[in-house]
């Protein structure tokens, strides 16, 4: 594998960040015994190490002192280098050409972007020398699919609201390619996060250690992934993780990109033209048997009838708490889990584009109990499943488009079955998460989730959560699995 396409590909990985985003990662944590958890293991390749291998280390939130500490003594026993690396969302006010505007939020509205800072040094290793060139205290490197969605270009002004509230400008001295920053939104230097109030270190990115075999054993002498609870160390050489979710900006190319302003009670409030043009007016009945109703993204809609059809026609009708899912769960939730000030990310769930269902039994953190030929089931219709994300999330099933069933991926609960395809499942054609998608996909390895458990039904609370804690903040857009999300 070249150089960099390898090192998107883990930090990709570990980032969906969010959680989001989904930009996914090996489970090195122990396994734990329940009827419904496979535990059929995959045997990583030892090989010595590439040019291009990277290992990111993380924990849910901001990357705590114990682990940096094991992640520093792992390098030094492999001769490796390592350093902090940032993200977080933030609001976008305008894009400025000159004197005039390219785009421009209405009044008291933003839009999303996640931002990840590193220092230069780390970025020319992990990602390319000419976007660490290109950063400044002033200068960023803005990715070629927000640069599309933007309609921007290098020379551009983009005004960004600060943690505090200020407004903060930077010139975009580069768009990146896929290639380059691996489907990052905005890649800065530590000193232009700063600015904006973006201090806390998210993960930890390590490269130029002698083999796959020494960081690996490092890392798990250290404790990371064991002692050091909720920790995950993602690999470049890793296989593609079926519960992997979309990066920020590719979830913004599929289902659209809306300007959005925050209430005092955590919802946002959307531009309505994107809800009218993207949601139905309220709930739908997605399927006739298991009759779940939900107020999902107009995209998803198909491939979510066609799972409930097919986990109908398995006769896994009780493997659905129907009452619960549609009292609990559904697909939109349009909320901002706030991180510091005007930090904060935007759920997934205000794209509608995840299903939440059981979620009783299935609670954020809990030990999944969802039946795992279901789990197939939506993974074969396309969908990611929140049960192998950091801080397990069993009730979530979020959009990807891309069906997974097929990808045999080491997971720890539920781990594909790839010879054991159910005749009743439909064909949709099978594609690995893209790692140039992955590099700082907020949502894909997602640390945590984002459950108010209200979705569709705003006057029913079920257990107070406020959630959304953790998931995209975990990566530099990141979802490792959050996300991820949200």
């Amino acid at each position: 594998m070249p150089r960099r396409a390898s090192r998107i590909l883990v930090v990709g990985v570990a980032f969906a960040v969010a959680v989001v985003g989904a930009v996914a990662a090996a489970d090195v944590v122990s396994r734990i015994d329940r009827p419904a958890e496979s535990r059929a293991t995959a045997e990583r390749v030892v090989e010595p190490a590439s040019p291009g291998d990277v290992v990111v280390v993380f924990n849910i939130g901001e990357l705590r002192a114990p682990v940096a500490t094991a992640v520093g003594r792992a390098a030094a026993d492999t001769g490796a280098s390592w350093a902090p690396s940032r993200s977080a969302s933030v609001g976008l006010l305008s894009v400025r050409r000159g004197s005039g505007f390219v785009e421009r939020a209405p009044d008291g509205f933003r839009f999303p972007l996640i931002v990840t800072a590193m220092p230069t040094a780390a970025a020319a290793a992990v990602l390319d020398p000419d976007v660490a060139a290109a950063l400044s205290t002033t200068h960023v490197v803005m990715g070629e699919r927000t640069a599309d969605l933007r309609g921007a270009r290098a020379g551009d002004v983009i005004d960004v609201l600060a943690a505090d509230g200020s407004v903060v400008s930077y010139t975009v001295a580069m768009i990146g390619t896929d290639a380059q920053v691996g489907g990052a939104e905005v890649i800065m230097s530590p000193a232009a996060a700063d600015r904006i109030g973006v201090t806390r270190t998210t993960r930890a990115v390590l490269w130029g250690f002698s083999s796959r075999t020494a960081i690996d054993q490092a890392l798990t002498r250290h404790g990371v992934g064991g002692s050091l609870a909720e920790t995950r160390a993602v690999r470049s050489w890793d296989p593609p993780n079926p519960d992997s979710t979309l990066s920020t900006a590719r979830t913004k190319e599929l289902l659209g990109e809306f300007a959005f302003r925050v209430e005092s009670n955590g919802s946002i409030t959307q531009d309505p033209a994107w809800v009218a043009a993207n949601l139905p007016s309220g709930t739908q009945l997605l399927n006739d048997e298991i009759r779940i109703r939900a107020r999902c993204h107009n995209r998803i809609v198909g491939a979510l009838r066609l799972a409930l059809a097919d986990i109908a026609a398995a006769g896994l009708h009780h493997a659905v708490d129907v009452a619960i899912s549609n009292r609990h769960g559904g697909c939109y939730n349009p909320r901002f889990n706030r991180i510091q000030g005007e930090l904060g990310f935007v759920s997934r769930h205000a794209w509608a584009m995840a299903l939440d269902i059981n979620t009783d039994t299935d609670c954020q953190g809990c030990v999944p109990q969802m039946d795992c030929t279901v789990v197939q089931i939506f993974r074969r219709h396309g969908f990611a499943w929140g049960g192998n994300f950091l801080r397990p999330d069993g009730m979530h099933f979020e959009w990807v488009g891309q069906r997974r069933d097929q990808l045999p991926y080491p997971s720890r609960y539920c781990p594909n079955q790839v010879h054991q395809v159910p005749s009743f499942l439909r064909s949709l054609p099978l594609v690995a998460p893209d790692a140039r998608e992955q590099l700082f996909a907020d949502q894909t390895l997602a640390t945590g989730h984002d459950h108010a458990h209200d979705h569709d039904h705003p006057e029913v609370r079920h257990d107070g959560h406020t959630g959304d804690e953790g998931y995209d903040e975990g990566y530099d857009e990141g979802n490792d699995e959050g996300h991820g999300h949200g």
